[in-house]
């Protein structure tokens, strides 16, 4: 068995930008840079693109093959499953949740992640709230075994298509633990996520303005660089309400 295993939710088809994933940025499209990023920070562990059957979603698992990653395809709709199904193909026991389209996230957080699952056993973590990262920079490490008794308690759509609800609607349910940012990095009115094109553009103007630093700059070298460029934020600061909690 696999203990942790990083998961990147993948997928073509979007209402407001399709095949998003695949744009171009500087170079490399959009998901190859942010696979490559989080796989840099965290060489020991295991990756995977996990997308769907549906057949516009060929082009990322040809990308994956092409870049010699793993990539699993399950359901379109019942993600709850697709990650369940993903999690026995891997034999892993705990995933960490990336959405595929938040290249910038901070992959250096994933080692967080997993100590503070070692101290604590909890069945999700998350660092995907207002006093966490910024939106389009978090992830949650979740138990599989909780997804497994999800998925035997609902079949509402809510939590088939999204697996990240069901913790914060019954919190007495599973043991979670929140892990905030520090207050040097603490910048929720910060937007990452490529949602909308202007989110597109947002990132391809931090990737150009910061070429300078390689590939792999850190979360801390991002938010000193979007500090100092504020008019690149204020491009898609109007579209965004951030996280809920």
């Amino acid at each position: 068995m696999n203990k942790y295993c990083i998961f990147i939710q993948a997928r073509m088809s979007s209402s407001r930008t399709p095949g998003k994933v695949l744009e171009d940025i500087e170079g490399k499209p959009m998901l190859l840079r942010q696979i490559q990023r989080l796989q840099k920070s965290n060489k020991d562990i295991m990756l995977a693109c996990v997308t769907s059957t549906d057949v516009q979603d060929n082009a990322i698992e040809e990308l994956c093959i092409n870049h010699g990653f793993n990539c699993f395809r399950g359901s379109l709709d019942n993600v709850l499953d697709r990650y369940i199904s993903a999690a026995d193909f891997y034999e892993v026991e705990n995933i960490i949740r990336v959405g595929g389209d938040d290249p910038l996230v901070d992959a250096d957080q994933i080692s967080i992640l997993i100590d503070e699952h070692i101290k604590t056993k909890s069945d999700f973590i998350f660092t995907s709230h207002k006093k966490g990262r910024p939106y389009g920079c978090a992830a949650e490490l979740i138990s599989v075994a909780a997804l497994q008794e999800i998925s035997k308690l609902t079949k509402d759509n809510l939590y088939l298509e999204h697996i990240i609800p069901w913790f914060h609607n019954h919190p007495n349910q599973f043991k979670t633990l929140q892990i905030n940012s520090s207050e040097d990095l603490h910048r929720p009115e910060y937007y990452f996520t490529v949602d909308y094109p202007e989110d597109l553009i947002v990132v391809k103007k931090i990737f150009n303005g910061m070429k300078d630093s390689g590939d792999f700059f850190t979360f801390k070298d991002l938010i000193s660089f979007c500090d100092l460029h504020p008019e690149i934020l204020s491009i898609n600061k109007h579209l965004h309400q951030g996280f809920d909690i």
